[in-house]
């Protein structure tokens, strides 16, 4: 009579796995990748596209061409955009762990509701669209700081 009883849950003893060992020699498999949102963003805002540019079809990714329309926006005197823009270089500088050059904007703000940067440009700009001399603005500054 053997010293073990074998029965239901109770193998033979030369057929149990050894001490240390399991019967999943390779180990429960991995659990699936989910496909996570911003994995799926990430994706669609790498992905490659095609836009028109000054009648020129150029190839960018959707990122840069989103990029490109928020600065034309902010660069038409959209304030929210403009400020959207100054977060995502703020963002991109401390990404960078300061190795952005330095951006300086001067007067970028509109004089008055429903101005747009073109056409601050315009009235810095003579009737003909010639460009003022320095000393007709007495508060613009050269870069040396003193009053032109």
């Amino acid at each position: 009579m053997p010293r073990y009883e074998i029965g239901y849950g109770k193998p033979p003893k030369a057929t149990q796995f050894q001490p240390g060992q399991s019967g999943n020699k390779r180990g429960r498999p991995p659990r699936a990748t989910s496909n996570a949102l911003g994995e799926i963003v990430r994706g669609v805002l790498n992905g490659s596209m095609e836009f028109d540019q000054k009648g020129r079809i150029r190839k960018a990714t959707r990122r840069e061409v989103a990029l490109r329309a928020l600065v034309g926006r902010a660069v038409g005197g959209d304030v929210p955009a403009a400020n959207l823009l100054l977060k995502k270089r703020a963002q991109a500088v401390r990404q960078a762990k300061g190795n952005a050059k330095r951006l300086r904007i001067n007067d970028w703000l509109p004089d008055h509701p429903g101005q747009t940067a073109k056409g601050k440009a315009d009235s810095a700009d003579g009737p003909a669209g010639e460009a003022k001399s320095p000393d007709a603005d007495p508060f613009r500054s050269d870069l040396s700081g003193k009053a032109s």
